[in-house]
């Protein structure tokens, strides 16, 4: 057996889900870490179908794992953030990276997802929806992991986006400046908020809609566009205004 599947069979052996993943930290198999396994028979399966000579581990409820993915190497605010903060965060788990890089693991908490360089440029996290790639799975077992601190759990959450409240009385000019306001506000999505902020202006055009001051065709056109502008690909950003049109999240 290559080194990889050893060290893939251990983590797997640890209650792990492993998957394989190229050098460009893409997953090799169909439908990337939903495809993860932990039984050795599914393990040799999934490198043997799909060689690779990384090794994936989903975050978030499947494996229980929420990850710090510091790169002060490359940002020099991620490097900062961790000097200040190092002392107020937990003895947990930790791997360094290919890039020199820190991941910091924590006790997943459920309703976290991924986001990118929300709690300072050069920091992203690893929840629900996301993975990681394990560097040094041979440490793994080293440290236990810690929970989550209340403060870097508001840190990784998006806050709500701001309600528009809609007058059906608006002037025209008042109307457009509304619609340009939401527009603009889901133009100008960061990332790790585009979706949620997508679905929150497709729902406050869809009000407009309901309150006959804008075409629902219009509507649509501009929620599109905006989900656009802001970074989405089409097919996402048409799944995103859909949903907010049929009242689904």
């Amino acid at each position: 057996m290559s080194d990889v599947l050893i060290k893939a069979l251990e983590l797997g052996a640890q209650g792990y889900p492993v998957f394989p993943v190229a050098a460009s930290k893409r997953p090799t198999c169909p439908q990337g870490f939903k495809d993860a396994a932990i039984e050795p028979r599914e393990i040799r399966r999934l490198w043997r179908d799909h060689p690779a000579p990384l090794i994936g581990v989903p975050t978030g409820e499947a494996s229980g794992l929420f990850v710090l993915d510091i790169d002060s190497p490359k940002h020099v605010e991620a490097a900062e953030w961790f000097e200040r903060y190092a002392p107020y965060l937990p003895e947990t788990r930790q791997q360094t990276t290919r890039s020199g890089g820190t991941h910091l693991f924590f006790n997943h908490n459920q309703g976290l997802r991924n986001t990118a360089g929300r709690i300072a440029r050069g920091i992203d996290t690893r929840a629900e929806g996301g993975y990681i790639i394990a560097w040094q799975s041979e440490a793994w077992q080293i440290r236990p992991l810690a929970d989550i601190p209340a403060w870097l759990i508001k840190a990784a959450t998006p806050p709500p986006p701001p309600v528009v409240q809609c007058d059906p009385s608006l002037s025209v000019d008042s109307a457009r400046r509304k619609v340009e306001g939401i527009v603009g506000a889901v133009a100008a999505a960061q990332a790790g908020q585009r979706n949620s902020l997508a679905f929150w202006g497709a729902c406050r055009l869809a009000e407009l809609v309901k309150q006959r001051i804008l075409a629902e065709r219009d509507a649509i056109a501009l929620g599109l566009e905006a989900a656009r502008q802001a970074g989405l690909s089409p097919k996402e950003a048409n799944r995103t205004i859909s949903s907010a049109f049929r009242g689904k999240p």
